[in-house]
């Protein structure tokens, strides 16, 4: 069923295991190269990786201090700290819940804040592995439930394997597209999954915060 949050006793599906009902012939293909067991070592690595980069990213925007003592995840760092100074006018919020009551899916924003040039705020997503078209759908889901004026939609790709390389894409399709996209999957989850998830899949939140 994949993480769902809880509040004020409802259940929300995350976003992002919303969008787990996409097929991803690339990651089956790569399975079936490598088999499970390497696949999954690899995939909990890349997850450890992104979570750092993501904490460090956070620290980043409310202009705390870091550190890593992984060499690449310092290059990492180092790059987004170029990143912020270069691009980012102002931080709105990081690290913010949403959650759509109508719609009834929730999720955790990395980062609201407007870029250099721009009237209005972003929503921007960290993403240290590929960047899949379903980035923009998540992102869509967010702008959807998000309290702010939302202009652009941005993923910040930063490549693992070339650490000290960041990339701003912008969402290719318009907004409304996207988000017809998102309410397609989130039909077709809701078609597929109709058990309740396990307690170790439910994270509360109070207040809705």
């Amino acid at each position: 069923m994949g993480r769902h949050y809880e509040v004020d006793g409802n259940l929300y599906p995350s976003v992002t295991t919303i969008l787990s009902i996409i097929r991803k012939p690339y990651l089956e293909r790569w399975r079936g190269e490598i088999g499970n067991d390497n696949a999954d070592y690899i995939m909990e690595e890349a997850g450890e990786l992104g979570s750092e980069v993501h904490d460090i990213a956070e620290a980043i925007s409310r202009g705390d201090k870091w550190g890593a003592t992984d060499p690449a995840i310092q290059v990492m760092g180092a790059a987004l700290e170029e990143w912020f100074a270069a691009n980012v006018e102002q931080v709105i919020a990081t690290e913010q819940f949403v959650f759509d009551p109508l719609y009834c899916y929730a999720g955790r924003l990395d980062l609201i804040a407007i870029i250099k040039g721009d009237p209005r705020p972003s929503i921007i997503d960290f993403k240290t592995g590929g960047v899949w078209p379903e980035a923009f759908l998540q992102l869509a889901a967010y702008k959807h439930a998000c309290q702010e004026d939302i202009l652009r939609r941005v993923v910040l790709h930063i490549d693992k394997k070339n650490p000290g390389k960041i990339t701003a894409k912008d969402a290719p399709n318009d907004f409304e597209t996207d988000w017809r996209m998102f309410l397609y999957c989130l039909e077709l989850f809701r078609y597929f999954n109709k058990s309740e998830p396990r307690k170790s899949q439910i994270i509360k939140i109070k207040g809705g915060k």
